[in-house]
């Protein structure tokens, strides 16, 4: 299974205390339908707990019977949808009058008290929504009908803190969330407190595997930085060697000198504690500097004379 449909699992298995509230679930299921209740298919699915969660419950609060259909040649991610279905017109009809359904406006008596909003975003998740793995990237929608009914659902649940965005994707109304924070909030509220904790855990180690990643390169930046110094430095040394000797050095130069050709691979402070007189890692420095300015000073006398 896929986080999603882990996530709208958990949320299936959560049962309503009240009976308002199994109500708002399901009419957030219903409200947020495309074709209902014109047509018999309330919605499709590829989650299986999904369509039996919703066709039992509506079964056992107002006795009507719903068919689930599985096509395996419609394929979503490898797993076949299930259709949900109201065939009876009549049952439609009757529920669209007990839920006092509208394609333009929310019925406010599902939404009103915070448990029965919970219960009404629920439904609407398991309908219309999707989370993508935290390990890819930090993304919920929820998919409406209509731009109405999307800017009613942003404004309710703009009241709990809950941030939503909203865009256009061909023919619907997307309410979608970018933030990990918001996301876990949304998550928690709807009663899916486990993964947004999962979430939370992603996010944790995503950013200690950044930490990790930056002082890293970090280090490998500086390292590259020791190896270039080094070989240049070395570079120097063999110059003076091979043209004036080291003897061309100053007294206080010669022991580092002969240090840094012995171990290219040491840093500063490495080297300082090689010294019979140990330096700072900045006297080193300083040091190896004169060292490469006696170099450019042989240099320059060799190019003259030639």
């Amino acid at each position: 299974m896929s986080f999603c449909q882990d996530v709208k699992r958990e949320l299936c298995k959560l049962e309503e205390k009240k009976e308002c509230c199994l109500k708002a679930r399901l009419y957030g299921m219903l409200c947020f339908s495309r074709s209902f209740p014109e047509e018999a298919q309330v919605f499709a699915t590829e989650n299986k707990f999904v369509a039996e969660h919703f066709a039992q419950s509506l079964a056992g609060m107002m006795g009507t019977f719903v068919t689930i259909r599985s096509d395996p040649r419609r394929l979503k991610e490898n797993a076949p949808m299930y259709a949900v279905l109201i065939e009876d017109p009549h049952q439609r009809e009757l529920l669209c009058e007990s839920f006092s359904i509208s394609a333009t406006a929310l019925n406010p008596e599902f939404t009103e008290s915070p448990h029965c909003l919970a219960a009404f975003l629920r439904g609407l998740f398991l309908l219309s929504g999707s989370v993508t793995n935290p390990e890819k990237e930090y993304h919920l929608e929820l998919v409406a009908p209509n731009r109405m009914l999307a800017e009613e659902v942003f404004q309710l649940v703009q009241e709990t803190g809950i941030r939503f965005k909203m865009t256009k994707r061909k023919h619907s109304e997307i309410l979608y969330l970018k933030e990990s924070e918001q996301i876990e909030d949304f998550l928690t509220f709807i009663g899916s407190s486990k993964f947004a904790l999962q979430l939370m855990d992603v996010k944790v180690m995503k950013d200690v595997r950044n930490k990790v990643n930056r002082v890293t390169n970090c280090e490998t930046a500086n390292l590259d930085k020791t190896v270039l110094a080094s070989s240049t430095q070395v570079q120097d040394i063999r110059y003076i060697e091979a043209h004036g000797g080291l003897a061309f050095l100053d007294d206080d130069l010669r022991e580092l000198a002969q240090l840094r050709l012995n171990n290219p691979e040491l840093s500063l402070r490495e080297l300082s504690e090689l010294l019979k007189t140990p330096l700072s890692r900045s006297g080193v420095n300083h040091r190896l500097k004169r060292i490469s300015a006696a170099a450019d000073k042989l240099r320059s006398r060799e190019g003259k004379t030639q």
